[in-house]
């Protein structure tokens, strides 16, 4: 996984004759993705988890032992990649890895943003001990949010010599997204030492350009950056490949802008050649009911792609953007035997899973045998605050003792985006009181990571879901101890609870436990199955639902509140954020 090119000595033998290969796949159809055409008939000779050859000829290249694999139904095509993904969230990468081989996905390309977050270098590290045991290529892209913006976040990082320490790894190809664009389009240090250090290694910084169009994009393209997933529509997915971006159209569990973007490219015969297909991270729970990069290439042939540009967009041209094509991607010698069996190209239904020339997963079973992922102490350890929490901790205190106040509201448009709006609140004996009538909760961000009894406190408008508290370890790319809730003494029962699991979700009402999902490892993933992970999750979003919260998946909110680039405003347990001007503001009217 690790070299560059070829010179492979063996592998040459084997096109000789010299050495027997160790498999041969005989297939009735091959997808050359290099050329766009099917293969009828063709052979591929396998040597030490490589490919030889590729061709008619291989009587030279076998013998007694030499195991032959016949295709006879479907197409052979390579591995799909992941291009941009996250898996150290919710369930193990062990558990997600399984899936991904499942439903065809051979690379994925991620940056382990959470438990950097909340663990700095050491939680890089605990991931990339993880990601090397597994069957599957996984590349890293060193995180880049951990913390979003310094200046307002309070999670973990990671200094600039571990940066230069990460960037000499042979499996790390870059720097991962640069969420916070403005600050690299004002030279702060914290991004412009970072930039500079990866493109001095000749490796490549990622995107995340929202919002960004005309000068301000192109002064991104300027600073180094190659890609961008966050194009929402075909009219920003298209200026950004005119500028040079690598375009990746997003189809996952946070956002799905495949139906917006494409066939607006489609229409206008644009060539994606350099574009892919990534989802920026799939939940268990859609894993399991959709299935992975087979669903995404199902959705885009539904949506007036031709299939082989289709599956071009999850091999050849991510491996391409991220200088791998010579080991994965394509089926061709010298490459890693990373195949798939597809149904048809117009269905493509995974019926079996190559890696390394092994078969892995077959009919939409896994066959490998994946050891349970061990973790050190310490990931057990992240809950770092200052006490048992009280229901005192959660009143808001206001400046007058009654009367009524004008307070900053956060309106949800949607799971994501807020709106700061200015609502009159009622106060009484110094203290805020919220009418069980209006659509307002409180929203409450304890500090867990340096133990200094910090909570930001504020309102929120929008969520609905009448129950006492709902509580999780896990939000992007914060990772603090985020609240939701309607009773102070729920919210002190729901926080306690996450604190004593070490890390989770938990959903209270009246003092009654209804829903939890632990998640001990650094508070941000379960080790448990990714099956009940899937059913826990799945639960806790229907129990919510039920409860009045008008969004497809309700925890998406919890999952956004700290997201400190996203508009219009935020939470952290600093206090209110004003992303537009970077800057917190004050809970009350002066």
């Amino acid at each position: 996984m690790t070299e560059v090119g070829f010179l492979d000595e063996e592998l040459i033998d084997v096109c000789l004759g010299r050495v027997k290969a160790d498999l041969i796949l005989k297939c009735k159809a091959l997808l050359s993705v290099q050329s766009g055409e099917i293969l009828n008939d063709v052979d591929v000779a396998i040597k030490n988890g490589k490919i030889a050859y590729l061709g008619k000829n291989v009587d030279h290249m076998t013998r007694s032992s030499t195991r032959i694999v016949k295709i006879r139904d479907g197409v052979v095509v390579p591995g799909f990649i992941d291009a941009h993904t996250h898996i150290d969230l919710l369930c193990t990468p062990t558990e997600q890895a399984k899936m991904a081989l499942i439903h065809g996905t051979t690379t994925l390309f991620t940056e382990p943003d959470e438990l950097v977050s909340v663990m700095g270098f050491r939680g890089l590290k605990i991931f990339v001990n993880e990601i090397r045991k597994l069957p599957l290529k996984v590349y890293i892209m060193v995180s880049l949010t951990a913390p979003q913006d310094p200046k307002l976040s309070s999670a973990r990082g990671m200094s600039l010599s571990a940066y230069k320490e990460a960037l000499s790894w042979s499996n790390v190809v870059g720097l991962g997204e640069a969420v916070a664009w403005t600050l690299i389009l004002n030279h702060d240090d914290y991004y412009v030492k970072k930039f500079k250090l990866t493109l001095e290694t000749g490796k490549i910084v990622e995107g995340h350009t929202a919002g960004a169009r005309d000068a301000k994009l192109a002064a991104c393209v300027c600073s180094g950056i190659s890609s961008c997933h966050e194009p929402v529509n075909a009219e920003q997915a298209l200026e950004r490949l005119r500028l040079g971006l690598f375009l990746m159209i997003r189809e996952g569990s946070l956002r799905r802008d495949l139906h917006s973007i494409l066939p607006g490219l489609i229409k206008l015969k644009v060539d994606l050649s350099n574009a892919a297909f990534v989802t920026d991270w799939v939940n268990p729970v859609d894993l399991r009911k959709w299935g992975y990069m087979d669903y995404v290439v199902k959705k885009a042939v539904e949506h007036g792609l031709d299939p082989v540009k289709a599956i071009q967009m999850v091999t050849i041209n991510p491996a391409r953007h991220f200088r791998v094509d010579s080991q994965v991607g394509v089926i061709a010698p010298g490459r890693y035997a990373d195949m798939i069996v597809l149904r048809s190209l117009r269905n493509p239904e995974v019926l079996l899973t190559m890696v390394n020339g092994f078969i892995l997963a077959e009919n939409g079973r896994f066959r490998g045998r994946l050891k349970r992922p061990q973790y050190p102490r310490s990931a057990f350890k992240t809950m770092k605050v200052a006490g048992k929490l009280k229901p005192e901790n959660f009143k808001i205190k206001a400046p007058i003792s009654e009367g009524t106040i004008k307070a900053v509201v956060a309106k949800l448009e949607n799971e994501a985006i807020t709106r700061k709006v200015m609502e009159e609140l009622e106060v009484a004996n110094g203290e805020v009181k919220l009418s069980p009538k209006a659509d307002l909760a409180k929203i409450a961000v304890v500090d867990r990571h340096h133990k200094s009894g910090k909570i930001g406190l504020g309102f929120i408008k929008g969520f609905g879901a009448k129950v006492g508290a709902v509580a999780s370890s896990l939000n992007f790319d914060e990772n603090q101890l985020v609240l939701i809730g309607y009773s102070d003494a729920d919210m002190a029962w729901a926080a306690n609870e996450v604190i004593r699991l070490g890390g989770g979700i938990v959903l209270v009402k009246e003092g009654r436990l209804l829903e939890v999902l632990p998640m001990p490892i650094a508070g941000v993933i379960s080790n448990e199955k990714l099956k009940v992970v899937a059913r826990k999750l799945k639960k806790i979003n229907e129990a919510l639902a039920e409860a009045g919260c008008p969004f497809d998946k309700p925890l998406n909110v919890l999952l956004f509140v700290t997201f400190v680039t996203l508009p219009e405003i935020r939470f952290t347990d600093k206090g209110i954020i004003d992303v537009k001007n970077r800057c917190f503001i004050p809970l009350f009217a002066s």
